[in-house]
Parts: C-alpha cells; structure tokens; sequence
C-alpha cells in the first residue's frame, strides 16, 4: 500500500495515504464555478492523510497542530540514534563519545519497561520512561492549511526538519 515512503531519520519515514481536492481537482472546481484558474482560496477545502513512523518528539510536534492524530500499535520497539554527524558538537571524539552514550542510555531505557511488565507493574506505568527518541507510527490526517503550518515551521530542530521536508515533497506533489 505504501510504495512511497519518503525516509526521515534512521528509521522513520512520511507516507503518503490519500488526499481530497488536490491542484487539479481545485483548478477544475476554481474555472467552472469561478470562472479563473485562481485555487488558493479554495486549498482550504482540502486534506491530506499521512503515515508517519516517528520519534514521539516529532509526534509532540505534530500534536500542537489541529491534526486527527490515530498511533499504531507497535509491532517492535525501536529508537532513533542520532550518528556522530548529528550531535554537533566541534569535535569529532566528543561526537562519538556522545553518540555512544546516547545509545547506551536508550538501550537501558527500552530494556525497562519489559522488566517492569514482567514484575507485575501497569504496563502504561512502566512506559512513562520510555524515552522522547522511540519511534511511533502514526495515521495523520487533517486540512491543507494545517499541513501548511507544519511545513512553514521556522527554527526546528534538523530531526524535525526532516519531517517537515518529507511532507513539503509530498505536499508539492497534490497542490502545484
């Protein structure tokens, strides 16, 4: 069903589902009925719906727009890691130092909430310390000019970004 998944980060990716009143449909409507070519007062009639497999940073993100939001149940357990490339710091070694901590610590925040489970605990309370960098899938779906917002997002950080840059190519792609 999704054949083009557009890759973010390490694992994740934005997916196109489906759209209502994309350009060309927009043109038609924008020329019959107005009698112009003119569809930009008409982008609000439409939608977009995506999948996204993101870290739950990028989902808090997405949750601060007017977006109908639907998870996916997990099928496994997996954290973004940012490489050494990502960290940004002006050394290499302290890159890689970072780089490596982050994973060790990531790796012993996943491990918990499976031994919390198996000791007995709610398994929404063991997950309260899953960390900000494990990924989700998402069903996201809402109008055009949200979409737009997301993607004229100023200042993000590049993980972020990625996202934005994957729904701007699909977004250009429905509304020329």
């Amino acid at each position: 069903m999704l054949l083009n998944r557009l890759p973010c980060l390490d694992k994740g990716y934005v997916a196109y589902i489906s759209s209502s009143c994309t350009s060309d449909k927009l043109h038609e409507v924008a020329i019959e009925f107005f009698k112009n070519d003119n569809i930009a007062p008409l982008k609000e009639m439409s939608t977009l719906t995506l999948v996204i497999k993101c870290p739950l940073f990028v989902q808090l993100n997405l949750s601060t727009h007017n977006f109908k939001i639907i998870p996916v149940p997990p099928s496994e357990v997996e954290a973004y890691m940012p490489n050494i490339g990502e960290i940004g710091s002006p050394a290499l070694d302290v890159n890689k130092a970072i780089s490596e901590l982050i994973k060790r610590t990531t790796d012993a925040l996943l491990i918990n909430p499976k031994g919390f489970q198996e000791d007995g605990c709610d398994r929404f309370m063991s997950q309260v310390v899953m960390p900000i960098n494990t990924y989700t899938t998402l069903l996201v779906h809402g109008p055009y000019n949200e979409w737009k917002k997301f993607c004229d997002q100023q200042r993000m950080p590049a993980p972020i970004k990625a996202y934005i840059k994957g729904v701007t190519q699909i977004m250009n792609a429905e509304w020329r």
